[in-house]
C-alpha cells in the first residue's frame, strides 16, 4: 500500500501543543535556550512510529529529529531516580526543582554514591574512595536498591499529562553497566575487573546483579507510564579511544546490555546508547549488543567522523544520531530548502537520526535556521513517499 503524499498541510499546528516539563537542570549552560511548548503538527504517523519504523530495518515516513530539549524524542528523567536528583537532572510532570542548596556535592540513595558537579557539563562520582573496593567480594559493600518501596502510584499520576502524546517517550538511565562499575570501583579497577581471569566470574556476578535491576526499573517505569524507549550511559570510551577492548566488551558487557535490549524488544521499546569518548572501534559492540540507535555528544570533539560511520555500517540494524550540519539563520528560503535537500540526499540510504539543535557558548556565534527542522522534514517526506 503506497504512503500519504506529503502536504504542506502537516506543518500546520492543530491548535495543540505538546506537554512541557519544567524540567530541572542544575547550571544549564550559556547556548541552551529552555524548550519552548511545540505546537502539534497533522503528520501521517506519529513520531513514535515513525522512530520504530527505522529501527525496524524500513524506511521511515522523515527523517527523525533526534531532538535535544525537543524534536521527535521526549527526554523524560523522572525523579523517582535518586540519581537524577543527585545529577541535578529532572525532566518529568512534577514542578521544578531547585537544587541551589546542593553545592557541589549530591547524595544518591542509591549504591549511596556522592555526585560531584564541578561544571557545567554533569557530574561525576569523585575518585578515591571506591564503593566496591574488592569486587571478589562486592555483595559486602553494595546492595541494589531496593525499587519496592519507591511511590510507583504516584509517579504514574504525576506523569500522566506529561506523556500524554505521540512522540517517542525515552525514560533516560544515566548509569549503565559499566558506567555503574566505573562509578563503584573507580575506573583503573573497574578495568582491572573486566581483564582479570581471577576476577571475571566475579564481575560476572555484579553486572547479572545490575542487569537485574535495570530490568526490574525500566519494567516499573513501563507499568506506572507510558515510555516507548529507554536512554542508558555507557561511557565505554574516553576521548582518545575505548576503555576496553572490543573482545573484552564483547565478553563482559555485550551479554548483559543485549537482556536488557532483548526485553526492551518483547516489549516494544527500542535501546538508545548514549556515548560518549572516541566509540569508533565499538561500534560492532553496540551492533552485537542490539543497540537500536546510538546517539553521540559533540563527536567532533573526540576525532569521529560520524557521518562516515553512518555510511559506513548503512546495511546494519543501528541508528546514528548524528548532529545536523549548521545552516545559519542568515541563509535564504532557497538556500535554506537546498541545503536539506542536500542532507537527504547524502544520507538517503543510512539509518539516521538528525539533532537540529546546536549549542553555541559564544553568543555571537551563528546560530542553527529556525525553520532548518521543517525543511528536512518536508525535503525527507517527499524523498521517502514513495516507499510502500
Amino acid at each position: 500500500m503506497s504512503r500519504i503524499k506529503f502536504s504542506p498541510q502537516e506543518l500546520e499546528p492543530t491548535g495543540e501543543f505538546y506537554p512541557v516539563s519544567p524540567t530541572s537542570v542544575a547550571n544549564m549552560p550559556p547556548g541552551m535556550p529552555a524548550r519552548p511548548p511545540e505546537p502539534v503538527l497533522k503528520l501521517p504517523i506519529s513520531p513514535d512510529a515513525n522512530l520504530k519504523l527505522l529501527a525496524s530495518g524500513k524506511r521511515p515516513f522523515w527523517i527523525p529529529n533526534s531532538g535535544f530539549g525537543g524534536g521527535d524524542v521526549a527526554s523524560f528523567f523522572p525523579r523517582i531516580s535518586s540519581d537524577n536528583v543527585a545529577n541535578r537532572n529532572v525532566s518529568d510532570g512534577g514542578p521544578a526543582m531547585d537544587f541551589s542548596g546542593f553545592g557541589v556535592t549530591a547524595k544518591s540513595d542509591w549504591f549511596d554514591l556522592e555526585w560531584d558537579r564541578t561544571g557545567s557539563t554533569g557530574s561525576s562520582v569523585r575518585p578515591g574512595n571506591p564503593k566496591i573496593p574488592d569486587i571478589t567480594r562486592w555483595e559486602d559493600f553494595v546492595t541494589m536498591p531496593d525499587l519496592s518501596v519507591l511511590d510507583w502510584n504516584e509517579m504514574a499520576e504525576m506523569n500522566k499529562d506529561f506523556l500524554n502524546h505521540n512522540k517517542h517517550k525515552r525514560l533516560n538511565i544515566y548509569c549503565g553497566i559499566w558506567e555503574r562499575l566505573m562509578c563503584l570501583m573507580d575506573v583503573t579497577e573497574a578495568c582491572v575487573a573486566l581483564y582479570d581471569d581471577d576476577l571475571k566470574p566475579h564481575t560476572h556476578r555484579f553486572l547479572d546483579a545490575y542487569t537485574n535491576f535495570l530490568i526490574e526499573y525500566i519494567s516499573r517505569c513501563k507499568q506506572a507510564c507510558d515510555i516507548n524507549g529507554v536512554m542508558v550511559t555507557e561511557d565505554w570510551c574516553h576521548q582518545l579511544g575505548p576503555f576496553m577492548s572490543p573482545e573484552v566488551a564483547s565478553e563482559m558487557l555485550v551479554p548483559y546490555i543485549k537482556r536488557i535490549t532483548d526485553w526492551l524488544h518483547s516489549n516494544d521499546m527500542l535501546y538508545d546508547m548514549h556515548m560518549c569518548g572516541n566509540t569508533t572501534k565499538l561500534i560492532p559492540c553496540m551492533i552485537e549488543a542490539g543497540a537500536d540507535s546510538w546517539s553521540a555528544i559533540q563527536p567532533a570533539l573526540y576525532d569521529i567522523p560520524a557521518p562516515d560511520l553512518a555510511k559506513k555500517y548503512k546495511n546494519d540494524k543501528i541508528i546514528f544520531g548524528l548532529t545536523a550540519p549548521l545552516v545559519p539563520d542568515t541563509v535564504s528560503d532557497a538556500e535554506l530548502r537546498q541545503a536539506a535537500s542536500d542532507l537527504v540526499e547524502e544520507f538517503s540510504d543510512c539509518n539516521v537520526m538528525f539533532s537540529y539543535f546546536i549549542m553555541n557558548m559564544d553568543p555571537n556565534a551563528p546560530r542553527m535556521h529556525p525553520d532548518y527542522a521543517k525543511a528536512v522534514y518536508e525535503a525527507s517526506r517527499i524523498a521517502y513517499q514513495d516507499e510502500e
